[in-house]
């Protein structure tokens, strides 16, 4: 309205047409700077792998994020202007995962999305913290990724959680009192994931027979099965990704070795393409199955059939959905683009409802109260079995 009320000011006080229309050329010129300006896109960058060992991970992230965006937009986008996703690729790679955080700093954005593995994350949420960009990880559970600072948020459950809900699992509810954990050495999540299995395995009652590494490369696991299947555990926990944990359970079939597998959320990728039948009769925690009642789960699965077919859903694309409008939200409520009001109204994010579950966030950037879904493999299916909860 003060710009309006300038130029009829301006128009009545000029008196020579030449004066009017140079007043008039100016005020359209500064009229068409402000609509550019309103219509600024709010960009976030997505940082996932789109090559190398984690892209299986990656692939489902883009396609969540890109229903979200799609979504956002058709509402009218945020604060009157549309979102942008930019997407960066980390190689799979710590180091390349620190470099698309520091891309995403220099190409200005509002926010950033990303990783899914907690070994990107790590180096990703470092140079965020610094830069002071919101981020929020889909999928990375090692805890000690969002105590790195205030600005750091992640959607899914902690290692600490899902540990202990799988040692719990495994001896009570599937009566096996021995068990084997076989770690990918390469990386941290699997490593702390382990831990905290054996740790709260051994708190249940339960005897840890045999704890062995592989690296996260490997084909062959021969001296490993060896040393496990000696021991005769009742169930093997592979806290490893789908492509190594679907290889390792492939092999030891062949070699004879009957157990129980289990795994944690990183099997939520097509895990079936590595081990064949083999992943038959194992199970894992995820944070979330297609089957699971929530209205925002309904509505996000609609639109995915709607735009990928009848394609297998993993967590990730939930998770990744959920973490955009996470972002988007906290936009609408900061009323503002400014990275340090988004961070505060992420901070301040209670009863949020996503596909993937209601969340709030604690004073880490953890969510509170975030369940567990215990799934099995039957006939090369994921079949939901139940909720288990903080």
């Amino acid at each position: 309205m003060r710009g309006i009320f300038v130029s009829s000011l301006c128009l009545q006080w000029a008196g020579s047409a030449r004066l009017n229309r140079l007043i008039q050329a100016v005020l359209w010129l500064l009229v068409m700077i402000g609509s550019a300006a309103a219509s600024e896109p709010i960009t976030l960058a997505l940082i996932v792998a789109e090559t190398g060992l984690a892209v299986d991970d990656g692939a489902p992230a883009r396609k969540g994020a890109e229903i979200a965006l799609a979504e956002i937009n058709q509402a009218g986008g945020l604060l009157g202007a549309p979102l942008r996703i930019i997407q960066l690729d980390n190689r799979s790679t710590p180091l390349g995962a620190k470099r698309a955080a520091g891309q995403a700093v220099d190409l200005g954005v509002q926010g950033v999305i990303g990783a899914i593995w907690s070994s990107h994350s790590a180096p990703m949420a470092a140079v965020l913290q610094a830069a002071r960009i919101p981020m929020i990880t889909p999928g990375s559970t090692r805890p000690e990724i969002t105590l790195t600072g205030d600005y750091i948020f992640r959607a899914c459950f902690l290692d600490s959680f899902q540990g202990r809900v799988m040692a719990r699992y495994a001896f009570s509810d599937l009566g096996c009192p021995t068990a084997a954990v076989l770690k990918n050495i390469n990386e941290e999540y699997s490593i702390t994931l382990g831990e905290f299995f054996s740790a709260y395995f051994e708190k249940e009652g339960g005897e840890i027979v045999y704890e062995g590494n592989y690296q996260g490369t490997s084909v062959d696991f021969y001296d490993l099965l060896i040393e496990t299947g000696v021991r005769r555990p009742h169930t093997i926990f592979i806290p490893g990704y789908s492509r190594d944990s679907g290889l390792l359970m492939k092999q030891a079939i062949k070699m004879r070795i009957h157990a129980v597998f289990l795994g944690g959320d990183a099997w939520d990728g097509p895990i079936e393409d590595y081990a064949g039948t083999a992943v038959n009769g194992s199970y894992f925690s995820s944070h979330w199955h297609p089957g699971v009642d929530f209205p925002r789960s309904r509505s996000f699965v609609a639109l995915y059939r709607k735009r990928f077919g009848d394609e297998p859903i993993s967590s990730f694309a939930a998770l990744t959905y959920d973490s955009v409008f996470l972002f988007a939200e906290a936009v609408r409520r900061a009323g503002s683009a400014e990275t340090g009001r988004i961070r505060k109204a992420l901070a301040d994010t209670r009863d949020f409802e996503g596909a993937t579950g209601p969340i709030s966030f604690n004073a880490d950037g953890d969510p509170l109260d975030k369940k567990v879904s215990i799934l099995k493999f039957e006939n090369g299916s994921r079949h939901f079995l139940r909720f288990i909860g903080p």
